[in-house]
């Protein structure tokens, strides 16, 4: 037999190499540990009102809005809880683009004054602007019922809500690789529905090959995050679980790249979801802090550039570029210019879309 591929190896405490997939799952929470995120098990967190069919653990995000507005009546904490656990929607991809409407703009909560008039508030399910108020959660072994009973490896969890999905193969198995935690991806969405209308996006893993991506995108569009800080890129063809969780999974960073980097476009008569990879995450970035600086009173007004490959997403980077300066400067006008017509048009149906 072969010798195992190398970059399959890891560090834990106890100094282990050779891994199981539930050494490998083992090593990836205490990755995420390091993280600040708190373990839970999966078994410990059904009962007490988180039945066997529920993905929304509604008793976390129930106090996380009372912390968060404590003005608020037990009857409008109520409805915020159950607008937020059960987007509207006749299938999965509404449901999901809506509650990612709900999630980053917020819901409208009307509530009783102690006066008894009746007031409005604007709630928001997750504190974007101050992450460690914010509850992370990393839920091993979570059994789902469905049409058939599933267990994800890992779920992430913030404030209650089931934003990642995490599917793992055994590094030391060579009868399975990504492509077979990707398969169970697919299985989890037929059996288990639920679990994905609250999903940001899915990391997929066989230890040699790690990918994330949207739960309803092509195998081909999960792509590796093969950077940490954006200046230093992984060699390798494929990305490690350490670079992944180090380079995406810092609390401030995960809400940022869920709140500013996905998109969900109307096109064709169907709803088509897109995250940024890891180049267009970092380049908009960067772009974004220049931007700020060179518009501040004692700025000089110079940005930079920003260069793309064809094919390599620059489109959905102006997006993303654009959709931040518009919260971060007060809606500034926008002036597009290019030098062929294909790319004027590409650039209205992006942003149309």
């Amino acid at each position: 037999m072969p010798e195992p591929p190398q970059p399959a190896t890891y560090d834990d405490d106890q100094g282990v190499n050779e891994l199981s997939e539930s050494q490998f799952e083992a090593t990836t929470v205490r990755r995420l540990r390091l993280q600040g995120y708190v373990h839970k098990s999966g078994a410990a967190l059904r009962g007490d009102g988180f039945g066997p069919r529920d993905v929304v653990h509604t008793e976390t995000l129930r106090a996380v809005l009372a912390k968060q507005y404590p003005h608020l009546d037990d009857q409008a904490l109520a409805a915020a809880t159950s607008r937020l656990a059960s987007p509207d929607g006749v299938d999965l991809m509404q449901r999901n683009r809506r509650f990612h409407q709900m999630m980053t703009r917020g819901i409208e909560v009307p509530y009783e004054r102690p006066d008894g008039s009746t007031a409005h508030e604007h709630v928001y399910p997750i504190q974007w602007d101050d992450p460690e108020a914010n509850r992370f959660w990393v839920v091993q072994q979570l059994a789902v019922e469905g049409r058939s009973p599933r267990r994800p490896d890992l779920v992430v969890y913030v404030n209650g809500l089931p934003l990642v999905v995490v599917e793992l193969k055994n590094p030391y198995d060579e009868d399975a690789d990504v492509v077979d935690a990707y398969k169970q991806l697919e299985n989890y969405q037929l059996d288990v529905p639920q679990l994905f209308d609250h999903n940001a996006f899915c990391v997929i893993s066989d230890g040699v090959d790690t990918r994330c991506g949207p739960h309803s995108a092509a195998l081909e569009w999960f792509s590796p995050w093969k950077s940490i800080d954006g200046r230093t890129v992984e060699d390798a063809a494929t990305g490690s679980m350490k670079t992944l969780v180090e380079g995406l999974f810092p609390k401030a960073r995960l809400l940022e790249y869920i709140r500013h980097f996905i998109v969900h476009e109307q096109a064709g008569g169907g709803i088509v979801k897109k995250a940024a990879r890891y180049h267009q995450y970092f380049g908009v970035r960067f772009a974004v802090e220049r931007a700020e600086r060179a518009v501040a009173p004692e700025g000089d007004r110079k940005i930079g550039v920003i260069w793309h490959t064809q094919g390599s997403g620059k489109s959905l980077s102006m997006v993303f570029f654009v959709g931040i300066l518009r919260q971060h400067l007060g809606n500034p006008t926008i002036v597009v210019e290019v030098d062929r017509n294909d790319l004027d048009e590409q650039l209205y149906d992006s942003f149309v879309a």
